[in-house]
């Protein structure tokens, strides 16, 4: 009876201890859209599409799991949005064309059906100036791409040249090619870490060494900007920081 009772002990220590290590760590639907409203807050902050751009894509990522630390806190969580810009000029024009040309059809089916010689010559000078506009399209921005990140922990150094802009809790940095105007503008925005950035030699964006208070909580934001930089510094001046510094959590 001694064995069995000390068997049994052990045998429930032992499963006690096996249901505590798979203790979930699942997050909860309103967790997640928490999050989720956390980006939307971030990207609505960025205001309207950049001058000359229409949105093409959007696509978020966002956690199933939060990360337990010690002593009831955790490990801050990632999730991000990826946006990508297209051309306006472009889009519309070829949505325009494909709209004349059905209209051209639709006159010219009429013309020809009525027998009206001088409507069917109007139509293929129509026709003729419709060809030449599509033979020269206008120049077309290249793409522009855009990935938001929270709680994304970057060590970067910082070049003063290449400073774009700066508030308290907000740096801007460039990157750009020697040979074109394309690179990118990446936008650092924490509160603490940045908050007299001027100082500073390079950004660091860290939370406490044993943790933080909220499973879902927000610490900092890196917004990166891939395209004709003139075009996304422009973008990026035009930010409404206070809005994006509003969806930061206190540490």
């Amino acid at each position: 009876m001694r064995t069995l009772f000390g068997s049994a002990v052990f045998l429930s220590l032992v499963l006690g201890g096996t249901a505590a290590a798979q203790q979930s760590t699942s997050l909860t639907r309103s967790e997640v859209t928490a999050i989720r409203a956390k980006l939307v807050a971030v990207q609505q902050a960025m205001g309207a599409d950049p001058a000359g751009y229409v949105k093409e894509s959007e696509d978020f990522n966002l956690p199933t799991d939060f990360n337990p630390a010690k002593d009831g806190k955790f490990w801050p969580i990632s999730s991000g949005i990826n946006l990508r810009y297209t051309d306006k000029a472009s889009t519309e024009g070829q949505a325009n064309a494909e709209k004349a040309m059905e209209e051209f059809q639709a006159k010219y089916a009429a013309a020809a059906a009525s027998g009206n010689v001088q409507a069917i010559s109007q139509m293929t000078q129509e026709i003729q100036k419709l060809q030449a506009a599509a033979l020269t399209p206008p120049v077309k921005k290249q793409d522009l791409d855009v990935n938001v990140q929270l709680n994304q922990n970057p060590t970067v150094g910082i070049d003063p040249a290449a400073v774009v802009l700066e508030r308290a809790g907000v740096i801007a940095l460039r990157e750009k090619n020697v040979s074109s105007d394309r690179g990118s503008v990446t936008v650092y925005v924490d509160p603490v870490a940045l908050a007299n950035s001027s100082d500073l030699a390079k950004i660091e964006l860290r939370t406490a060494d044993d943790g933080v208070g909220s499973k879902i909580g927000v610490y900092h934001v890196v917004i990166r900007l891939d395209g004709a930089v003139p075009d996304l510094e422009a973008w990026a001046k035009s930010f409404d920081y206070g809005a994006i510094l509003g969806a930061i959590d206190k540490q």
